[in-house]
């Protein structure tokens, strides 16, 4: 098939960072969604594949609707996803929550982007990883003011646990705004497992691997806690206790 762009960051002047033109071999999936007006509607996007894949989700949002977006990618091999939300309606919101863990070799490319277009929108967007290994990602969440979305409220954040030194992350948060009646913020926040919480944990009888578990799954659980399939809650949680369980 030959590789191909997957996708690209909205501004071109970004390219000195490395993280435009993601290429894959892999045909990307494409799934499209619309939210009517007036409609609550939670959506869940679960990648635990062992092959690499590629995914492209596209969400319209219409006035006075509301989506809650889960998404888990806990993929074993190379994975790249790209997630579009457009708030077109006034008075939209979107509440778009992820986890991530990175092991071994893998590639992890993410890209997140909410265009607010309606007036009076919302948008929040909260990602959680964790990365091990020589694994290799890159996340880049964008909040878009589009001219016309007055009186819009926009909020951005992901954290990030680095728990080996061969570990290449990196963030790109990124706040386009063609309106000046908005309200926007955005942080990232990488590091190591706090000391003192390892120590601690330690002291009451844990070892380090079992500590760092702990850590990391106290991070995923607001998350994981929407997930309204219990089954495929446990499953997760299994997944992510067996692949702690190699980190070095």
């Amino acid at each position: 098939m030959g590789r191909k762009n997957f996708t690209n960051i909205p501004l071109r002047t970004w390219n000195w960072l490395g993280v435009n033109e993601v290429q894959t071999d892999v045909e990307a999936e494409v799934e499209t969604f619309s939210v009517a007006a007036n409609e609550n509607k939670k959506l869940t996007q679960i990648n635990m594949s062992s092959a690499d894949s590629a995914k492209k989700l596209h969400i319209k949002v219409e006035e006075n609707a509301q989506l809650e977006l889960t998404v888990v990618d806990l993929s074993e091999s190379d994975s790249a996803s790209e997630i579009v939300i457009d708030l077109d309606g006034d008075d939209s919101k979107v509440d778009l929550a992820a986890v991530y863990f990175g092991d071994g070799g893998n590639k992890l490319d993410l890209n997140y982007i909410i265009h607010q277009r309606g007036r009076r929108t919302e948008a929040n967007m909260f990602v959680s990883g964790a990365l091990a290994g020589d694994c290799d990602k890159i996340f880049r969440g964008t909040l878009d003011f589009v001219k016309g979305s007055k009186g819009s409220v926009g909020r951005e954040r992901e954290d990030v646990i680095v728990l080996s030194d061969t570990v290449r992350n990196r963030s790109v948060p990124l706040m386009l705004s063609g309106e000046d009646e908005v309200d926007g913020h955005h942080a990232v926040s990488v590091g190591r497992i706090d000391e003192d919480k390892l120590f601690y944990l330690m002291s009451r009888g844990l070892d380090k691997v079992e500590a760092e578990k702990l850590i990391v799954e106290a991070m995923f659980n607001p998350v994981l806690d929407r997930l309204e399939d219990t089954t495929l809650r446990d499953e997760i949680y299994e997944t992510i206790q067996r692949r702690l369980g190699g980190v070095k």
